[in-house]
């Protein structure tokens, strides 16, 4: 190999080790701290996590028996047709009741990391405050989709509109979101856009929507309490 090729494959290999570092740089912003915490100081780190595991393995269990099944539909349940005023209710619990399309393990997944990582960034206050707020929108946008009715192009299928609208996804997808801007991510935030839209595109159900819409809550959020934000620990 000639000294111009050699100077040529070098040059050329610039931009992949600096966009590495970049990766590398961002990763532990990202999970460095968050880490080194929760295995120092164990579940004392990140209660609000547990709670939630807690509370998705409990709902988990009652769901599999008949009795159960009907205490969590009644404080946790929520349709496009239940009232507003028992949505409002329901809604902090409908985060920990099985999703339909979610199964158990990867919602006690997704919960245990993404809630666990969101508490050590953004500190309880906020990971409560973004979970509940993308939730509340996406209940909300669906059922704005589903009174818009399956003849609008952005309306849900009647079968659609009254599925199980529960589950963790869209507060996992917001807290995501709001640790990405608050690490100063862009692979993370544009990562979990881009998956979003993907999956509107293959699946287009109530949860992919939802989805979308706990997104554009979460940096609504993070663009409103960046000051807020950028002070935690």
């Amino acid at each position: 190999m000639t000294r111009n090729s050699i100077l040529r494959t070098v040059k050329s290999s610039r931009p992949l080790r600096q966009a590495g570092r970049s990766l590398a740089a961002q990763w532990h912003r990202v999970t460095d701290r968050p880490v080194a915490d929760i295995r120092a100081r164990r579940i004392a780190a990140v209660p609000l996590t547990f709670a939630s595991l807690v509370l998705l393995t409990f709902f988990h269990v009652a769901a599999l028996h008949h009795a159960g099944a009907r205490l969590v539909w009644l404080v946790g349940g929520i349709r496009a047709d239940v009232p507003l005023a028992l949505v409002a209710a329901r809604l902090p619990l409908s985060m920990f009741v099985p999703a339909p399309d979610l199964p158990f393990l990867l919602a006690l997944l997704q919960v245990a990391v993404v809630f666990a990582l969101a508490e050590r960034v953004l500190g309880a206050g906020h990971t409560a405050a973004v979970a509940l707020l993308t939730t509340l929108a996406a209940t909300l946008a669906v059922r704005v989709l589903s009174h818009l009715g399956p003849g609008h192009p952005l309306g849900l299928p009647t079968d659609e509109a009254l599925a199980l609208d529960t589950g963790p996804s869209a507060a996992v997808v917001g807290l995501l979101i709001c640790v990405a801007w608050k690490c100063r991510s862009p692979v993370l935030l544009t990562g979990t856009v881009a998956a979003m839209v993907l999956e509107v595109a293959v699946v287009p159900n109530i949860a992919s929507r939802g989805h979308l819409v706990g997104i554009t809550a979460a940096l609504v959020y993070a663009a409103a309490t960046r000051s807020r934000l950028a002070a935690t620990a």
